[in-house]
């Protein structure tokens, strides 16, 4: 029986042949968009889990896709994003965004020295308790299953200290990720509340006013239930004026900023596929997508980190 994972693997590698394919006969600059792209984690990892997704594209991978997306598009900050979108007339290139969810430790040991490179800016988005944790982060499957197995720099959460020398460069932006990481799923009024203010209180206090203005949510789908109209309210109340979703799309001129659509950038992915993505290619991913199904029962979801 062909595990979840290899399945899952083998049909994103379908889709990208395909999205490949259909950029190839796509107009360039028919409409103004944004492509977010999500990252998790970016490290050596050696083996494919067949039961478990490890969210990674390992370092090699992840500057091949930042150099053709470099060469595709115009990789902008996030916080710029809508602006931008708002003011581009008769553009051929594309934007591009760059966003890491959770905040792993190899953001800044593997992630980082790219994005210095390319000159290319990021938001690392980051789940406030967890930082400084010395174990894997508690609603990580992955890391929680393999902490003992592989290197620390494949599953611990940054350090504060890390994250400093990130946002150092200019090229980091700080944002949340909620303060536990809860599901948005059956989450009380209140709960989403101290998810989202806690969050910013924390970062705000140590980085200023730009740690408070963007916002993921845990896992991310509105479909499944995880993004609600209260936990979009939360996320206003707490003071954020852009939040990002795991909803497969590009971002359009006048989309809610509050609940903007992402593309996951996975460790199949070629520059090609990468650059695809980027034009906004994802027809092929919409049957995946589909496919993504929300579990209740504790932090496990299929609907993403």
């Amino acid at each position: 029986m062909i595990g979840r994972i290899t399945l899952k693997r083998a049909l994103k590698r379908t889709a990208g042949l395909a999205a490949v394919a259909d950029a190839s006969i796509r107009r360039r600059g028919a409409a103004p968009h944004a492509c977010i792209l999500v990252y998790h984690r970016i490290a050596d990892v050696s083996f494919v889990d067949p039961a478990c997704d490890d969210w990674n594209v390992d370092p090699r991978t992840f500057e091949r896709q930042v150099a053709a997306l470099a060469e595709c598009a115009t990789i902008v900050p996030l916080s710029d994003v809508l602006r931008l979108l708002a003011e581009r007339r008769n553009e051929t290139r594309p934007l591009a965004c760059l966003t890491f969810d959770d905040g792993y430790a190899n953001f800044a040991s593997a992630a980082l020295p790219v994005l210095v490179r390319y000159g290319a800016p990021a938001t690392v988005f980051v789940v406030t308790d967890a930082m400084d944790r010395e174990g894997p982060m508690p609603f990580d499957a992955w890391s929680r299953a393999h902490a003992a197995d592989q290197p620390p720099e494949a599953w611990r959460p940054l350090r504060w200290e890390e994250l400093d020398r990130c946002v150092a460069t200019g090229l980091v932006a700080v944002g949340a990720h909620s303060h536990t990481h809860r599901n948005g799923l059956g989450a009380t009024r209140e709960e989403l509340d101290e998810e989202a203010s806690r969050a910013r209180s924390l970062l705000v206090a140590r980085y200023g006013a730009a740690a408070g203005e963007a916002y993921s949510y845990p896992y991310g789908s509105r479909r499944l239930g995880q993004v609600t109209d209260a936990y979009v309210g939360a996320v206003r109340r707490a003071g954020f004026r852009t939040g990002v979703t795991t909803d497969l799309g590009v971002a359009l001129p006048g989309d809610d900023p509050l609940a903007l659509p992402r593309v996951e950038a996975h460790g199949l992915d070629t520059g090609a596929v990468i650059t695809a993505k980027a034009r906004g290619a994802l027809g092929p991913y919409r049957l995946t997508d589909r496919l993504r199904r929300a579990r209740r029962a504790g932090a496990s979801t299929e609907g993403g980190h």
